[in-house]
């Protein structure tokens, strides 16, 4: 396990403010979890807004969640606060791995809420095998105004399977979304119509889905997280 510093904790701060350099990016968190909690069921939210999780087969040491890769996750029911509005909204992590996902192109479910085409948009933090090396891949499915669909995917180049804690934010502003990991130059996508808003009725869940779907289950991350956040104006 590693132990929390108050580097970290400032890295994840200065993450959520750095991946959006072009705007302000959303500073205000709606849902904070620490993952500080030791033998615990419940991931308490820090953020004042009761966004509390149920840990479900997480081991918890006080320095973060141990994920087994086949029954781990943690289980936020909905909120209003949890989806994006139609401000800049961003959510992250911070989390060590040592393996990628098997076999090149499988996926690790990090911080997600929705399924791909839900009613109401969905958006989700995911580990990708892209060559061989895992790379942070941040996805928001939102929907305009007008009641179409815009999707907006980008894939960091960074490998992150080497057992080192890694700080992963995701950004998403009026016709963009960005990903940065650590403090290396972010990498971020436009979208020439504009970024609608993602306001589903699903759980949030960290590690896993919240629903299995046929094509893919649960993609059960393995690894640890330490922090876990969703932030907007």
């Amino acid at each position: 396990m590693f132990v929390r510093s108050a580097a970290v904790i400032v890295g994840v701060v200065a993450a959520v403010i750095l991946a959006a350099p072009s705007a302000q990016a959303a500073q205000g968190y709606r849902a904070h979890w620490m993952l500080d909690e030791i033998g615990s069921g419940i991931a308490f939210d820090s953020s004042g807004n009761h966004n509390d999780g149920a840990n479900l087969n997480v081991a918890g040491d006080g320095d973060g969640y141990t994920f087994n890769g086949e029954s781990s996750r943690v289980i936020v029911p909905n909120s209003p606060t949890l989806n994006s509005g139609t401000g800049d909204f961003s959510w992250g992590v911070t989390l060590s791995m040592t393996e990628p996902p098997m076999p090149v192109g499988e996926t690790y479910d990090i911080l997600r809420k929705g399924l791909a085409g839900s009613k109401g948009g969905d958006y989700k933090l995911e580990i990708m095998n892209s060559g061989g090396k895992a790379k942070a891949r941040c996805v928001f499915n939102s929907v305009l105004p007008s009641g179409v669909r815009a999707n907006l995917a980008q894939l960091d180049a960074n490998s992150l399977a080497d057992g080192r804690l890694h700080t992963i934010t995701c950004t998403k502003t009026a016709n963009a979304i960005t990903v940065q990991v650590d403090s290396h130059t972010p990498k971020t996508k436009t979208i020439s119509g504009g970024l609608g808003t993602v306001s589903n009725t699903f759980d949030l869940a960290l590690g896993a889905k919240a629903e299995q779907t046929a094509k893919s289950g649960f993609d059960w991350f393995e690894g640890e997280l330490t922090d876990a956040w969703v932030a907007g104006a």
